[in-house]
């Protein structure tokens, strides 16, 4: 078994910053978790705990049945790639990959037979005699990826491993990835703050923000159901917009709008948010809600970004059209039927108001 569980995992600097509050976390045996969140949030400082490589300050962490907190890094049947490649330069591919295994003494048919393996895993036959300078950067991470798998571990760990790469090499190494991952099935724990990694990565994903677990879902219902506005700004891009204002007898008001919303029981201050897709324009016999001048378009080809302020809260719209608008143009605007979230005026601003799709989970 390669579960891996946080349990009330607190990480306290000397200084007394606390990078991590109270961390409750688990992760299944073979699954491929995603801890995302903003820079700071400390889903690298969570990595890095369970990889050895940062003290726990308290609760404890276990992979499989043994608690490892007192653990080194090399006995925790864990491998770890990470967001540098760091390959030995003098060293072949072939080298860089058995380096770990020879350093354990393992038999050398052994270790030839795992670099091979691994190597065709990442079709990188060709390679394996040459050096990291003479590679690409989306190679180079290959070969920190295959460095990890002929090691056969309980559980891999990647922080940021594409971040280096350029647009086009990111989204063919996260393809790479996920095939990866159907293929071994190894426990897997992958930090980003790209949420675009982690909606097409994750079974479940990990949102962070400020050392606190924010929701622990599946893509979909991260999407769906955000559990407060942070997750629900953070997950989707474009983020979903925000309209403050409030509520009395199920009617939403605010930024010079007035929105109907079905059997809600909450009464006074709310943020309404709404998803760029589900902005949509009035057109025909359909009420607007609200009609706004344009201030930016973008053309995408398959569909039309338009970005606008409404009372001034920016707003951005998706259309899944391509569009003959222009900048300066006013556009009436209408909310999908009950394609809508609503969140507390309060600190924690949770979600109030579930969006109207069917749960994915039931028949």
């Amino acid at each position: 078994m390669s579960e891996i569980r946080l349990t009330n995992i607190i990480k306290r600097y000397e200084d007394g910053f606390v990078a991590v509050k109270n961390a409750q976390l688990e992760i299944h045996d073979g699954e491929f978790m995603v801890l995302v969140g903003p820079s700071g949030c400390g889903k690298s400082t969570t990595l890095r705990m369970i990889a050895g490589l940062e003290e726990v300050s308290e609760g404890d962490i276990f992979v499989g049945d043994q608690r490892v907190n007192d653990l080194e890094p090399g006995d925790r049947d864990i491998a770890m790639v990470f967001q540098n490649y760091a390959l030995y330069p003098h060293m072949t591919v072939r080298a860089n990959m058995g380096f770990g295994l020879r350093m354990r003494g393992v038999d050398k048919n052994e270790i030839d037979h795992r670099v091979n393996m691994a190597a065709k895993i990442l079709s990188l036959e060709n390679l394996l005699n040459r050096k990291p300078k003479e590679m690409s950067g989306g190679q180079r991470q290959r070969v920190a990826v295959g460095r990890a798998i002929v090691r056969q571990p309980s559980a891999f760990l990647f922080d940021e491993p594409l971040s280096n790469l350029d647009a086009k090499l990111r989204v063919q190494m996260r393809t790479e990835l996920a095939k990866l991952h159907h293929q071994l099935k190894t426990t897997t724990v992958y930090v980003t703050h790209d949420q675009v990694e982690a909606m097409t990565l994750g079974n479940r994903i990990t949102v962070m923000n400020e050392g606190v677990i924010q929701q622990v879902d599946t893509p979909l219902n991260l999407y769906r159901h955000p559990r407060n506005r942070f997750v629900a700004g953070f997950i989707g891009s474009p983020a979903m917009n925000f309209i403050r204002g409030n509520v009395m007898e199920s009617v939403f008001s605010g930024s010079g709008i007035r929105l109907a919303l079905d059997k809600v029981s909450h009464q006074g201050p709310a943020t309404l948010g709404v998803r760029p897709e589900d902005l949509t324009i009035a057109k025909g016999d359909t009420t607007s809600i609200f009609s706004v001048p344009i201030e930016v378009v973008e053309r995408m080809g398959h569909e039309t970004v338009l970005y606008f302020q409404l009372s001034g809260d920016p707003l951005v719209a998706r259309i899944e059209e391509d569009l003959a608008i222009k900048a300066g143009e006013n556009v009436p605007f209408t909310i999908k039927s009950q394609r809508w979230h609503l969140f507390e005026a309060t600190d924690d601003e949770l979600r109030i108001e579930h969006l109207a799709h069917p749960d994915p989970n039931k028949n």
